[in-house]
């Protein structure tokens, strides 16, 4: 059983019936426990229920470390959890738990414009039942998941200013990531190379320009997820705008 679960198999395929079957069903989990929240749950129930199940998927994320330190197989230039869907993990959680909004604001705009895209990208390799396979889509699933509970069932609402946070932090957190790169030889947030496989950093051009590519995509995606936050502000202001033409 414990060699079905760790041993690698590198049998997943991008696209594939198991590719569409887990996202299928991350997508269905998602929705049950958005739905649950807001309509099913009492109000100490809403919090208490969202962070455990967060929190399982950073446990997931963190026993990744453990069990590759005692197995002797911890490779500090991929097994750390530094990229950016695996700190979103370890701080969903606590964000939740103390319904920290501010700290929600800026990692929304990371998990829904970056994090969540790998789950139609996948950069996995091993298939199920391989624990790397269930801790992917686990990870994936909670982040999402987080993002969108704070929306969804705490009410919370996005300004322009959080949009520009998440950006000021996102460079931050890279300017700390990059020198760990070059110190291990790694490729966390992907920073110093494209990720494996076919993702959307295929459209962005060859390193280092898509670095600079992305930045303007972050700046664009962030900022468009915010209209469905400000839509009414907008149409407000514009209905303004032609009342006075006329």
């Amino acid at each position: 059983m414990i060699d079905i679960l760790l041993h690698d198999n590198g049998n997943f395929t991008n696209y594939g019936l198991e590719h569409t079957i887990c996202f299928l069903a991350c997508i269905a989990f998602i929705c049950y426990v958005l739905y649950s929240g807001k309509y099913l749950w009492k109000e100490d129930q809403k919090r208490r229920y969202v962070t455990l199940i967060c929190l399982f998927g950073a446990l997931t994320q963190i026993f990744k470390v453990i069990y590759k330190t005692y197995a002797g197989i911890f490779d500090p230039t991929n097994d750390l959890p530094l990229h950016l869907c695996n700190i979103m993990t370890l701080v969903m959680p606590i964000i939740l738990l103390y319904r920290w909004r501010n700290a929600w604001a800026i990692t929304f705009f990371w998990i829904m414009a970056g994090c969540a895209q790998s789950i139609f990208t996948p950069t996995l390799t091993e298939s199920l039942p391989h624990y790397e396979a269930i801790r992917y889509w686990a990870v994936h699933a909670v982040i999402i998941l987080g993002a969108l509970y704070g929306w969804y069932v705490f009410d919370w609402r996005l300004r322009w200013q959080d949009a520009l946070k998440s950006i000021i932090v996102l460079n931050f957190l890279a300017a700390i990531i990059y020198p760990v790169n070059l110190w291990f030889g790694s490729n966390y947030m992907y920073l110093n190379g494209k990720p494996p496989g076919k993702t959307f950093y295929d459209l962005l051009g060859p390193w280092p320009q898509y670095i600079f590519t992305l930045e303007f995509v972050v700046f664009i995606s962030f900022f468009t997820l915010l209209l469905p936050f400000n839509w009414r502000n907008i149409k407000n202001h514009l209905k303004s705008l032609v009342a006075q033409k006329a």
